[in-house]
């Protein structure tokens, strides 16, 4: 179990010390998958883009972000990459060809991942977020999969969600 000690006595001699569950490195892969599917959802819209070039655009830097997250060490570092992931998704859906009610849809899911992102990436050790971001993030996938034909849409792990293996 990957975790840290925390002194319940602290200054004692004999102190007591708990194992506090260290999500850090479930925040990070959480964070490149989030990113990932952002880079995803940015390489479907292009697909049906009417400005190509800026639209290849926003892939080109969507998946920069996502390599960015893979290299990240920190989890301030790879939410702050799957945010800008997340913003360049987004931009990319403002060039595509879609009908109107579809074209809504993935803009409002994106949306949502977009605000969610942010919040992960100003609270990057935050689980609840992190987790939060996810759901949006899978909701924006699915919502660009329905309009685009995007690839199957992996889930993404959610932190602290663990099955027991006793």
């Amino acid at each position: 179990m990957v975790g840290k000690v925390i002194p319940l006595l602290p200054g004692g001699t004999r102190g007591t010390a708990v194992l506090e569950a260290d999500a850090t490195l479930e925040l990070l892969a959480q964070a490149h998958a989030r990113a990932c599917s952002a880079a995803g959802r940015a390489s479907a819209a292009a697909k049906r883009a009417m400005n190509r070039e800026k639209a290849v655009d926003h892939i080109a830097r969507a998946h920069g972000s996502a390599r960015a997250v893979a290299a990240a060490n920190t989890t301030r570092d790879a939410a702050w990459h799957a945010y800008v992931a997340a913003n360049h998704a987004i931009k990319a859906t403002f060039y595509t060809v879609a009908p109107a009610d579809a074209a809504v849809t993935v803009q409002d899911a994106a949306a949502t991942a977009l605000d969610a992102a942010k919040a992960a990436a100003f609270a990057p050790d935050d689980v609840t977020v992190a987790n939060a971001a996810a759901a949006a993030e899978e909701a924006a996938a699915g919502a660009s999969h329905g309009a685009y034909g995007a690839p199957a849409m992996v889930p993404i792990a959610r932190i602290g969600h663990h099955l027991s293996t006793n």
